[in-house]
């Protein structure tokens, strides 16, 4: 009688905790064409991320949240950027060994986001809620190295808690690039080290708030652009 092998699941379980330090840059635009603003370099930033599987482990699911300093230069506007911002993302998924080595990993849920800045104008409040997905692939080139790339696109059209002057919500959309090295450094941890590329972008109509004076029927775009890199260590159960 042959005795069955148990394959390990492919999903990545486990938590991760991560210093993302990140040069921000944000343009505000009604129209006029403007530049973005000068990187500025963010320091406090970070994630936490938990992983795990359900369905005698043929689901992924996993709670990621991330954020921190959001500052940027005014750019000559009374609005500029000084403040704090959230992403929390809940995304169910599965991952599939292709080859030795070679492991494919979806997943799609909500994602949310949250702005907000200074009291006297600063980054502009609001709160967007939507749907994202993502693609990962990661190959072990080594017994204790592994490589990932990580690619994610969201659209979240939904506002919540936003000041009113920005107008109506149009569109609003996310993506996400990230390149990543992770290195095993016992049986239960592992070290990654990664650059990130997050875009954000968002128009709004019916504005007023770079100019509170006009009347409440301006084009209004919002766009911020982060380069971050990541320091992570993750536990492994």
């Amino acid at each position: 009688m042959e005795t069955p092998i148990v394959v390990p699941s492919p999903v990545p379980v486990g938590f991760l905790v991560a210093w993302k330090p990140t040069l921000l840059s944000v343009r505000a635009d009604s129209g006029a064409g403007s530049q973005f603003g000068s990187d500025k370099l963010q320091l406090l930033r970070g994630l936490g991320r938990w992983t795990t599987t359900l369905f005698g482990e043929k689901l992924m699911a996993r709670a990621e949240i991330e954020g921190g300093q959001f500052q940027s230069d005014t750019q000559g506007t009374r609005l500029g950027s000084d403040g704090v911002d959230l992403t929390a993302r809940f995304l169910f998924g599965t991952a599939t060994r292709i080859l030795p080595g070679f492991t494919v990993t979806a997943s799609a849920g909500p994602i949310t986001r949250y702005q907000w800045g200074a009291a006297h104008g600063g980054a502009p409040r609001i709160g967007m809620l939507g749907i994202s997905s993502n693609i990962e692939l990661e190959y072990r080139v080594a017994p204790l190295l592994t490589i990932s790339g990580y690619l994610e696109g969201a659209l979240a059209p939904l506002p919540y808690a936003a000041q009113r002057d920005l107008g109506d919500l149009s569109d609003a959309s996310e993506f996400r690039l990230r390149l990543q090295v992770s290195l095993d450094v016992s049986s239960g941890a592992a070290v990654d080290f990664g650059y990130d590329f997050t875009r954000w972008h968002a128009s709004f109509s019916g504005s007023n708030v770079l100019n509170p004076v006009a009347g409440a029927d301006q084009a209004f775009l919002l766009e911020a652009r982060e380069h971050a890199i990541t320091f992570g260590i993750r536990w492994k159960p």
